[in-house]
């Protein structure tokens, strides 16, 4: 049970970066709607694109920790049931 519940807060808050993460790219892709004319704009706005990227590329390593957490999380359930299975035998 405490497994569960360790894993169940991991979740939380991999859920909270994976929407913190998609709020930051999609005010990052805003900035790519305006016109950048001076080399330090321009500049900006490649440094933008490349944390935009970066931040797409975390989202990715989320969603695949998502994945794990949830067979994690199965397993883990597994375990317990087993383990309260062989408390009952004793």
């Amino acid at each position: 049970m405490m497994f569960s519940a360790t894993l169940d807060s991991m979740a939380f808050q991999l859920d909270d970066a994976q929407k913190t993460t998609r709020f930051a790219i999609t005010q990052l892709d805003s900035i790519g709607s305006l016109t950048w004319q001076s080399e330090a704009g321009q500049a900006f706005y490649d440094r933008v694109v490349n944390l935009s990227s970066w931040l797409e590329n975390l989202n990715q390593v989320l969603a695949d920790a998502e994945g794990y957490m949830s067979s994690a999380t199965r397993e883990i359930q597994e375990l317990e049931l087993e383990i309260m299975k062989q408390k009952l035998v004793f």
